[in-house]
C-alpha cells in the first residue's frame, strides 16, 4: 500500500492534468487556456514547424497576445499544449516569442530630451561650441552631422528645446562647451 503523501501527490497530479484551464504557481495564475488559444490563433503564421521562418513584428496582434501573458512566459503556454498541438506548432518558435515580442526599453530621459541626444549634439557639434571667441566663427550647415543631431532634439512648442540639452550637461561638460553657443545652434540648423 502507498504512503498517504504519495497518494496525495498522485491525486494532485491527476487534478492538475484533468483541469488545464490555467497554470498556477504559488497561487498566482501565470497563463490561461484563453491566452494560449489567442496566441495559437494570432501567431499561427509565425509558429508553424519547419521552414520558412517568418519574423514577427513587435507591434503585431501576435505580440500583443504574447504580452498579455504575465512576463511573456511562453513556457507556461508550452506546458498547456496538447500532444496534437505540439506536432501542429513549433515549440521552439513559441519559446522564441518571449524574446521577439519584448518591447525595447525607453532611453533615460530628463525633461524632453535624452542623454543620448545630448551626447550626439556634443560630439557632432564640438567644433561649433568650443568656449571663447574664435577669429573665424564656425557655423554649422543644414545637412551636416551637427544639424542632424540638433534636429533630433525634441521641440518645445515650435522651437527645438536646446535648453533641455543644457540642463543635462555635467559641470565638466559646461567647462568644455559654450552654453550660449549650444542654445544658438537651432538658429543655424
Amino acid at each position: 500500500m502507498l504512503p498517504l503523501w504519495k497518494v496525495t501527490f498522485l491525486l494532485l497530479v491527476v487534478f492538475v492534468m484533468a483541469s488545464p484551464h490555467h497554470v498556477v504557481i504559488s497561487k498566482r495564475t501565470i497563463c490561461t487556456k484563453k491566452q494560449k488559444e489567442k496566441i495559437l490563433e494570432k501567431c499561427n503564421y509565425f509558429i508553424q514547424p519547419g521552414y520558412p521562418i517568418y519574423l514577427v513584428s513587435r507591434d503585431s496582434p501576435c505580440c500583443a497576445a504574447v504580452r498579455e501573458v504575465q512576463d511573456r512566459d511562453m513556457e507556461c503556454v508550452i506546458m498547456m499544449l496538447t500532444r496534437q498541438q505540439k506536432t501542429q506548432y513549433s515549440v521552439k518558435k513559441i519559446r522564441a516569442l518571449h524574446r521577439l515580442c519584448e518591447l525595447p526599453s525607453l532611453p533615460k530621459m530628463i525633461g524632453t530630451c535624452t542623454t543620448e541626444q545630448k551626447d550626439a549634439v556634443l560630439q557632432d557639434c564640438k567644433k561649433f561650441i568650443v568656449p571663447g571667441n574664435q577669429r573665424r566663427r564656425l557655423v554649422p550647415i543644414m545637412g551636416q552631422p551637427c544639424c542632424n543631431g540638433v534636429n533630433k532634439v525634441p521641440k518645445k512648442g515650435v522651437k527645438i528645446d536646446m535648453q533641455c540639452v543644457v540642463e543635462l550637461l555635467t559641470d565638466e561638460e559646461k567647462n568644455h562647451h559654450d552654453v550660449s553657443k549650444i542654445l544658438n545652434l537651432p538658429n543655424h540648423c
